[in-house]
């Protein structure tokens, strides 16, 4: 009878922190559910200063392929509309971030600083028709991955 005290005792041992790690796990979980599925494009994520400063931005250097209105141009896509909205569908604002930050504009990729990049995104979505808010859209990554591209407002 003695012989199964000490698999008793390492199963107590070794299931205490397991189950303290499953309740950290749990709450960790709950707490960024919120926060990763309530902001979308449609939050008012930006401000119209911001999207007004990103205008300008664009006039100097996305016009030239994308047009000024980022309606598209020989040599760009558009970024504005169903068609670009559905393309980035189920991705995050810091997704697009990234890849404007990364890859634009086309003849001096990443010569973007992170604030002119986030103005861009702001003046992207803008013109994607999506509401501004009061709080400018943040440049730090963590944060613009929290934020969900839909290609429609949902109520």
């Amino acid at each position: 009878m003695t012989s199964n005290r000490p698999i008793v005792r390492a199963a107590v041992v070794l299931g205490v922190p397991v189950v303290v790690g499953l309740v950290v796990l749990a709450a960790l979980g709950a707490s960024a559910a919120p926060q990763s599925s309530s902001q979308t494009i449609w939050s008012g994520v930006f401000s119209a200063a911001q999207a007004k400063r990103g205008e300008a931005i664009a006039g100097k250097r996305c016009a030239t392929c994308h047009n000024a209105d980022l309606a598209g141009g020989q040599d760009g896509p558009a970024l504005v509309g169903a068609d670009a909205l559905q393309a980035w569908s189920g991705t995050t604002v810091g997704d697009l971030f990234d890849r404007v930050k990364t890859t634009m504009p086309a003849d001096a990729p990443q010569s973007l600083s992170p604030q002119e990049t986030a103005d861009l995104v702001a003046f992207i979505l803008s013109q994607n028709k999506c509401p501004a808010g009061d709080k400018e859209l943040p440049s730090e990554m963590d944060a613009l991955k929290q934020i969900q591209i839909s290609p429609e407002r949902k109520h």
